[in-house]
């Protein structure tokens, strides 16, 4: 394995290149920053002998379907051996390189970064999430026994100078070396999805601090959030009724399945289903394989009555929301109303929750719309929730 080989981006090589004991790798939506790391990770497993690691994120939910599942598709595209310990969620890598996955997200988590020592290097992905102190403690670890150079890579989209990483890092302009990186540098991306690109771009006249921060990756403050309460939590263990919402979505929009645990007066979501290019034939056989129950209700998007049929006449209880523009404001305001929680581990409707915000007007005044991209997990679950607590929709067309 070289720097050179074909898998390696080389638009990201000073990520491979540097030493420097602190690196901060930034910028825009779909930079391809994450994999970089993971490459260079599995190119020191096999240059240098008997590294040990730590690879962190908030929640460990998210750090399984991002760093660990990356690295592993990585060191198997480089064809370097990798072998995982769920149990002990541990891994080790080429030349006897040591991974260890850590969380941060409670007490005794952190007291568990708290043991260890003699790390070589660490990787902290979306960096953002972590506080400060989160930090002092976990770069303490960065003081490996091994051979080579000692590093910390800390990735992340700079979603608002509030964060304790600009302050630290850009306003004080602590020691670091700082890589920054957009779409356009993700060769994978120019070349085969440039309708991602165009749906990035096209905030520029909408909403340009959001163009600023997704497709610049420049530092901005995404106002107007319009969830801005919602909190992470585990799934509920115990629940009084679980259903679903539904949007639909083909080529250059995601299919989003959003399962709804009410507890009492709170709702969990939890993401089921985020994919693209799905026909309803795929995302039957997708809800099938995630044991979707066909007794439960599903609120799906209702302008899309054929994809409805389809799905009930495959067994399942599904009925149209009614996602009229005119009661959208009603439906936000109802949701804003309850207390809500996204499930640990739901990648997208997480980062949708944080960039769900209203339209601006060419002065710059919030209108009474939401920006309508990257808002598949947020209508799947508008669907849901207010379809459902304002009583099923009749079906105008006979089929149900």
């Amino acid at each position: 394995m070289t720097w050179n080989d074909d898998h390696i981006n080389i638009k990201l090589n000073e990520v491979f290149s540097s030493k420097a004991r602190e690196l901060i790798v930034y910028g825009g939506a779909g930079s391809g920053k994450s994999f970089a790391i993971a490459d260079k990770i599995v190119f020191r497993s096999v240059h240098e002998s008997g590294l040990k690691g730590l690879v962190i994120r908030k929640t460990l939910p998210s750090l399984r379907n991002t760093c660990i599942s990356l690295i592993e598709e990585r060191a198997e595209v480089a064809g370097i051996p990798y072998k995982l310990n769920k149990f002990e969620m541990t891994a080790t890598l080429g030349r006897n390189c040591t991974l260890l996955y850590l969380s941060c997200n409670d007490k005794a988590a952190v007291d568990k970064i708290k043991s260890i020592t003699d790390v070589d290097f660490i990787w902290i992905e979306e960096a953002t999430d972590l506080r400060d102190d989160d930090y002092k403690i976990i770069k303490g670890r960065l003081r490996g026994a091994g051979g080579g150079y000692k590093q910390l890579i800390m990735s992340f989209n700079p979603v608002g100078k509030f964060s304790w990483i600009y302050k630290r890092f850009f306003e004080n302009k602590t020691k670091s070396k700082k890589l920054h990186y957009t779409v356009m540098d993700n060769q994978y991306l120019v070349d085969n999805d440039p309708e991602y690109i165009e749906d990035l771009k096209s905030f520029k006249d909408t909403d340009p601090n959001y163009y600023d921060i997704y497709y610049l990756g420049k530092w901005g403050e995404l106002e107007g959030i319009i969830f801005s309460n919602w909190k992470i939590e585990e799934a509920p263990e115990t629940y009084d009724e679980i259903f679903y919402g539904l949007d639909f979505g083909f080529s250059t929009s995601y299919t989003a399945l959003i399962k709804i645990y009410r507890c009492g007066d709170e709702y969990y979501l939890e993401e089921i289903l985020y994919e693209r290019g799905l026909i309803v034939a795929d995302l039957i056989e997708m809800m099938i394989d995630n044991e979707i129950s066909k007794t439960a209700e599903i609120y799906a998007d209702g302008a899309r009555p054929e994809s409805i049929e389809e799905i009930y006449r495959a067994g399942y209880n599904i009925f149209a929301a009614d996602k009229s523009s005119k009661n959208v404001v009603e439906q936000i305001d109802f949701m804003k109303a309850q207390e809500i929680f996204i499930c640990d581990g739901s990648e997208n409707l997480i980062k949708e929750q944080k960039s769900y915000i209203w339209k601006k007007d060419k002065d710059g005044n919030a209108l009474n719309e939401p920006i309508k991209k990257f808002d598949h997990g947020m209508d799947a679950s508008r669907y849901g929730i207010f379809t459902h607590t304002h009583g099923k929709p009749k079906n105008t067309l006979g089929f149900m």
